[in-house]
């Protein structure tokens, strides 16, 4: 008998070769590309198996993934990377900076903050540097850091030519402010340096040229709404929401620093 698959968001093709398998908590995605399939991000602990069905459902086989990016070193982030690369033999990347936490040189990870017991320490196969580039066939990642979120939030530009089409797809790695409080910062003996860090991140790549806006979680880029545009048959192709979205984040971090922080 069948298994029935329960998903909080339907995985579904997002645009072109690109795939949406992650869930309402946190993003996955999966790049289609002649060499196999990128994955970027790899979700909880306890995604494993839902993150199986969605490439599945799809008709991506897990096997054929090739390398594994991670926007920054948050266990929500890369909590079955392991497992990913023991069934596929990925490789692994993430910045230089933020591979110390995934190694547990540095206790980053929010592991505790997210109730979750610390993952075995691993080292990523490629340490990652500011403006570098990968290429998978036809598909460029590259590679810009961001830091803020994380000192080593890696943000993704993924420049894909095919005799289709050619466009950008982007991710920002790290926009969320629960790593710039003062509680937090305080804890772990942190710089309070990182807020302003974080904002010169964000005037870093602004301008950059995007077609897709790739989310780090669904909420950032509307996941939810960009799947029922599609089933409707609408084009998601946005050149203005990558700035839009990156003015926003600014406002709210200068509202939380005002009125929270």
């Amino acid at each position: 008998m069948k298994k029935t698959l329960k998903f909080d968001i339907q995985p579904f093709k997002l645009y072109d070769n690109i795939y949406f398998v992650g869930s309402s908590r946190v993003s996955v995605h999966i790049i289609d590309t002649k060499d196999g399939l990128v994955m970027i991000d790899t979700g909880y602990p306890d995604m494993y198996e839902q993150i199986l069905d969605s490439m599945n459902e799809l008709g991506l086989n897990p096997k054929d993934i090739c390398a594994i990016f991670h926007s920054h070193g948050h266990i929500d982030h890369f909590g079955c990377t392991q497992k990913f690369k023991e069934l596929s033999g990925a490789k692994t990347y993430i910045s230089t900076i933020d591979n110390d936490i995934v190694n547990g040189k540095l206790d980053l990870s929010w592991a505790k903050e997210l109730g979750y017991d610390r993952l075995p320490p691993f080292d990523c196969d490629v340490l990652v540097e500011d403006g570098e580039k990968y290429s998978f066939g036809d598909v460029v990642v590259r590679c810009i850091l961001t830091p803020g979120h994380t000192d080593g939030v890696l943000s993704f530009f993924i420049d894909i030519r095919t005799e289709e089409k050619n466009f950008v797809a982007a991710m920002y790695g790290g926009a969320g402010f629960n790593t710039l409080t003062t509680e937090f910062l305080n804890r772990y003996n942190l710089s309070f340096e990182c807020r302003d860090i974080f904002r010169e991140s964000l005037r870093k790549v602004i301008d950059e040229p995007v077609d897709v806006f790739l989310g780090n979680h669904p909420e950032h880029n509307d996941t939810k709404g960009k799947l029922q545009r599609i089933l409707l048959g609408e084009d998601i192709v946005d050149t203005g929401e990558w700035k839009r979205f990156l003015i926003g984040v600014g406002k709210g971090l200068d509202n939380e620093i005002a009125n929270v922080f």
